[in-house]
């Protein structure tokens, strides 16, 4: 799809008048990095006083704040700790943990530990979110020791990048965009762009509205591949990346290996082709305001068949990226159930809160008579002929094979999640360690969306 196609002065006015509300101010900038200055320093002093200089390298802020292309009210801080990469991965984490809650204890915060491949400190200070996440400080090309080494060189990468170009601007609106059609986040629970996959592809396409145009030709398994890379690594145009099978792969300039846009769903992928599309037809600011709310609210205006809800007690301490890949197993499992038992759905989601997992569905077919015609061998199948007629009485010939008329087991959704609840099909239902659907709570006329 051409430039041409669209009328592109028409998406810039919408673009020109979107920025100022999208972007912070010049007095919100630099409060943020005078703030994440004070951090750092005071970061510092504390490993000179515990004496544990010696071990680290140097501290950064990385992430959309030191980037400059977070968008108005992003308040979120991140510092990465470089240890060398002699460092004990135990001694690397305790430094953290001891020298990053007295900082936060001084500077008057709030603090809590989150885990990824090592425990890191999460904190809130006044209007301010941190990080301060422990990595080894790796020099390019170097194979990482832990996953979070990349992230330090994916900020150089960018920082580089964005500034020669004063794309900042253009990777806020990408942003935006997402969030506004509900599909920013690279977290389990979202499947959809991160901001670093944001940032790669500005660069990529050099701005907001070519990300959108070049879309357009996307198709299930598109490859993107900055020229960047060639130079980085030396490359020549025949050189053979790995192969990924995702709908999306976006080589990580720090690690050739990596596909960026890996969690990123083909549902989201399409709908972002999809509504990139509606936009450039149809400039408006709708599409970047809660887009994706307005039209379920919308979609939800209508006539709807027989709802269900399983709800499952959750444990407040299983972070989301394990809760949603486990939901989404058990409700595979059942929806085979399901068909197996004739009951046919429109739709099904999950989703959780701080105290409940809930998996819906919304049902076509949600009662059924008793009787279920049961299909049995080809009648030159003698042995097969034999061993049906033995279990069922009730048997005749349709077409060639061997039929009988049997009950059913569930005559009706409810009978068959009261045995699901009940623990009755334990054998058939995959049961996840953290999403039990025994002991489920049956909730009529109710689908638990996304809040």
């Amino acid at each position: 799809m051409d430039k041409e196609n669209f009328e592109l002065e028409d998406v810039k006015e919408v673009l020109d008048g979107l920025l100022n509300d999208i972007s912070p101010s010049k007095e919100e900038e630099t409060k943020i990095k005078e703030f994440s200055k004070k951090i750092i320093n005071e970061l510092y002093d504390e490993l000179n006083n515990e004496k544990l200089r010696h071990l680290i390298v140097d501290i950064v802020q990385v992430g959309s704040t030191a980037r400059n292309t977070n968008l108005k009210n992003d308040y979120d801080i991140d510092i990465f700790i470089r240890f060398k990469k002699g460092v004990d991965k135990e001694v690397l984490k305790e430094t953290v943990l001891k020298i990053g809650k007295k900082v936060i204890e001084k500077l008057n915060g709030k603090y809590w530990i989150e885990y990824a491949e090592h425990p890191y400190i999460s904190a809130k200070i006044g209007r301010y979110d941190i990080d301060i996440v422990p990595c080894y400080k790796l020099n390019w090309g170097e194979n990482i020791v832990s996953a979070v080494d990349r992230t330090p060189l994916h900020n150089e990468f960018l920082k580089k990048m964005l500034k020669s170009n004063t794309l900042n601007n253009e990777v806020r609106l990408l942003k935006k965009f997402l969030k506004g059609i509900g599909i920013y986040g690279s977290d389990l629970k979202t499947k959809g762009f991160s901001g670093y996959l944001c940032e790669l592809l500005i660069i990529h396409y050099g701005g907001f509205i070519n990300t959108l145009i070049g879309a357009q030709k996307w198709k299930l398994g598109k490859k993107i591949i900055l020229n960047e890379i060639y130079n980085i690594y030396k490359l020549n145009k025949d050189y053979k990346f790995a192969d990924f099978k995702d709908p999306l792969v976006v080589y990580d300039p720090v690690d050739l290996n990596r596909n960026v846009a890996a969690a990123l769903s083909k549902e989201n992928f399409c709908k972002f082709i999809f509504y990139s599309y509606q936009f450039l037809k149809n400039p408006s600011k709708d599409f970047f305001y809660d887009y994706h709310k307005n039209l379920n609210e919308k979609l939800g205006n209508r006539k709807k068949g027989m709802l269900f809800t399983l709800g499952i007690r959750r444990n407040k301490d299983i972070v989301d990226d394990v809760i949603y890949p486990q939901m989404e197993k058990l409700q595979k499992s059942i929806n085979k159930i399901l068909i197996e038992n004739d009951f046919e759905f429109l739709r099904c989601g999950n989703y959780a809160d701080d105290d409940m997992c809930y998996l819906s569905w919304e049902f076509l077919v949600w009662e059924l008579p008793n009787i279920k015609l049961k299909i049995g061998p080809p009648v030159f199948n003698k042995k097969g002929v034999d061993n049906f007629i033995k279990k069922n009485d009730k048997y005749f010939v349709k077409d060639c094979n061997v039929c009988a008329y049997v009950e059913r087991n569930y005559k009706n959704v409810d009978e068959l999640f009261e045995a699901i609840a009940e623990g009755k099909l334990k054998k058939k239902i995959s049961y996840p360690k953290y999403v039990s659907p025994e002991n489920a709570v049956i909730f009529k006329g109710i689908y638990k969306e996304y809040e």
